[in-house]
């Protein structure tokens, strides 16, 4: 999306028409039913991550061009065509115009841009870097994109897969079944108990559907409300990290966010504590806790963060050095990053591992699922005839 920087540089030159000097400019939006305690009311909603890497991107590119931040967040509002970013960027200009600190306005939007968005801002602010720090968050973030683009390609196929079963399946159920139930009907008991499973299924679809919706609610709304329980996700946390081969996709994804993030908060120069905390909210698995509350209690002690790096038991010989050597020699950051882009790799490599692995297997179960169907309605099939004859 192109950005018109002649008249960015034009609204930073001419003055401005709006209420005369010592005035607060009006907010975009008014009525007490889009605000609550002076909060808007898109803080409840999501920017997706391909906006949010827009944004920054953009944003960098009018800073960089030496416009000011308050018009290149205005040229930005006005060009963007997703409503609910259009709303945000336009309500942070507008505090921005009041005198607010760039990071408080992007915090009243907590859903829209994360902890570790606000801290580098915030950083990149108290530094004065603020445009080098946005800089390295667009660079995260747009690989953060590109990796979830590419999770989903290869995840595209195995999906469309999993949908033509559950169409064929659907369609042999309420079309071709039932034409062999007056066939079979005659042989009773005697049928197999893969036959009557899949006749007792077609008729239920055919005849009591209605009665499935009502179940299919009650099912859903119980499994949100179990799924919300503390004791389940901690179970989920754990199961991810032991399953096969998907544990190890798993694993190198929170290693890359873990090192991403440390990478990039610590090359702001956001203290350690505080960039633990961050990396905590960004790394959600219990599994993770208890290695960030040793980091928590090294850095407060005084003691650095390698010799918590060194006692991790899931972290490879290598990395652990190579943590120890960047503290020693005051590169950590360089370090961060430069293991966030092995496992960026390492992920990659095994996602596309994984896809050509699933779509033969994905390929061997539709073949099973056809002929389970074929043999339960042959074998009652060869018992007619030879009763015939």
């Amino acid at each position: 999306m192109a950005i018109d920087l002649a008249r960015v540089a034009a609204a930073r030159t001419e003055p401005e028409e709006g209420p005369p000097a010592g005035v607060p400019s009006p907010r975009p939006r008014s009525g007490w039913w889009q605000r609550l305690a002076g909060r808007p009311i898109f803080t409840r909603q999501r920017i997706t991550l391909e906006d949010l890497v827009l944004v920054t991107q953009q944003l960098v590119l009018l800073l960089q061009s030496g416009n000011g931040l308050v018009p290149s967040v205005g040229a930005l509002a006005e060009q963007m065509r997703t409503p609910q970013v259009k709303e945000v960027l336009e309500d942070v200009r507008a505090r921005l115009e009041e005198g607010r600190p760039f990071s408080a306005c992007l915090e009243a939007y907590p859903r829209a841009f994360d902890h570790l968005f606000v801290s580098i801002v915030r950083a990149g602010e108290a530094t004065g870097e603020l445009r080098a720090s946005l800089a390295r968050l667009a660079q995260i973030l747009e690989i953060r994109r590109q990796l979830r683009a590419r999770i989903r390609e290869a995840m595209t196929y195995p999906a469309l897969l999993t949908g033509i079963m559950v169409v064929v399946m659907i369609f042999m159920l309420t079309y071709m079944v039932p034409r062999f139930s007056a066939i079979f009907a005659g042989l009773g008991d005697e049928l197999p108990w893969s036959t009557r499973l899949i006749l007792g299924t077609a008729e239920l679809l055919r005849s009591r559907w209605w009665a499935l919706l009502p179940i299919a609610g009650v099912a859903g709304f119980g499994a949100r409300a179990l799924w919300r329980r503390a004791s389940v996700q901690r179970t989920w946390d754990r199961l991810k990290l032991s399953l096969p081969f998907v544990g190890t996709l798993y694993s190198e994804a929170y290693l890359f966010q873990l090192f991403s993030s440390f990478g990039l908060l610590l090359g702001s120069r956001v203290p350690h504590l505080e960039a633990i905390e961050i990396a905590r909210r960004t790394v959600r698995n219990v599994c993770f806790a208890q290695f960030f509350e040793t980091l928590a209690e090294h850095a407060e002690g005084g003691r650095g963060i390698a010799q918590a790096f060194r006692e991790a038991r899931f972290l490879p010989e290598t990395v652990k050095l190579m943590v120890s050597t960047g503290e020693t020699s005051g590169a950590l950051d360089t370090v961060m990053g430069q293991l966030s882009e092995h496992y960026r790799e390492n992920l990659e490599s095994d996602v596309r591992r994984l896809s050509t692995l699933i779509e033969p297997v994905m390929l061997v179960g539709m073949g099973l699922m056809v002929g389970f169907v074929a043999i339960s309605f042959i074998v009652p099939l060869f018992k007619l005839s030879s009763v015939v004859h």
